[in-house]
């Protein structure tokens, strides 16, 4: 018989999956507002982690407010020179995020993050600087980026319930695996492989199996990085928003990193999609 909790997962995602992709293919103003509340919703959360126990409400105004003045600074980086200092800000927030889980993951001396002084520009560079790309990319790239993360996610979760085997990072996460890692991998490869292979541009295999192994790695690195936020924050999930799921940030951990390496790889001589 299948668990309640698996049900619940399952039922929440049938609810959200055709919702995605009717407000993806929707495009404009649809898509403008489903990625400006899910940045908002998602800000919220991080501010609530980041500042503690009863901060739900100012940290629901500070997303808002934040989420508002990111979207129309982003809309200005057109250019080569402004889309590099973008990508000079995000690779510097992201190096700042890397050191605070291997702080982290080597006893956590140091590593618990302030309240909202630093956190307002370290959530916008998280969020809504991530999630901006999918207001640049095209049904078909924002489709392909959310499919390889969940099909990272699924098959790390079921090889590594199914088989088990050594931790992979316990300090951080103590139920993840390498098998649950490396089934991510593979499956996220084989995805990525058949995408390209059925309505991907004229690169070669390599180029896929390159770009498959950087969005999975980037999406167990985002999820990492949030399940040390919410152990420092003494939380088991980041909100209560998706019943069997937990909360937005549970749910986009993994894919914040990775449509920033999407981005840089599209940004490239290679046009995958």
């Amino acid at each position: 018989m299948i668990p309640r909790s698996h049900r619940t997962r399952f039922l929440t995602t049938l609810l959200v999956v055709p919702a995605v992709a009717a407000t993806v293919l929707a495009g404009d103003w649809v898509l403008f507002s489903m990625v400006f509340a899910v940045s908002a919703l998602g800000l919220r959360e991080f501010f609530a982690m980041r500042a503690g126990p009863g901060s739900g409400r100012e940290a629901l105004v500070l997303a808002v407010i934040g989420t508002a003045l990111a979207f129309p600074l982003l809309s200005g980086f057109r250019d080569s020179n402004s889309v590099l200092v973008l990508g000079v800000l995000l690779g510097a927030a992201w190096i700042e995020k890397a050191i605070f889980l291997l702080r982290f993951g080597a006893g956590g001396q140091g590593a618990t993050p302030p309240g909202f002084p630093g956190a307002l520009v370290a959530g916008l560079l998280y969020i809504p600087c991530a999630l901006g790309f999918f207001l640049r990319f095209g049904p078909a790239e924002i489709f392909f980026v959310i499919s390889a993360v969940a099909v990272s996610d699924t098959g790390a979760y079921y090889c590594g319930s199914l088989i088990g085997g050594p931790k992979l990072w316990s300090a951080v996460s103590p139920k993840k695996t390498w098998a649950g890692g490396l089934g991510g991998l593979v499956l996220c490869v084989g995805w990525c492989l058949l995408y390209g292979f059925l309505w991907g541009q004229e690169v070669g295999a390599m180029a896929w199996i390159w770009l498959a192994a950087g969005l999975n790695v980037a999406a167990q690195g985002g999820d990492f990085y949030e399940s040390a936020l919410k152990r420092v924050a003494g939380i088991k999930d980041s909100g209560r928003l998706l019943p069997g799921h937990g909360g937005i940030l549970d749910r986009m951990d993994g894919l914040l990193p990775a449509i920033l390496v999407y981005a840089w790889a599209s940004g490239t001589t290679l046009y995958f999609v």
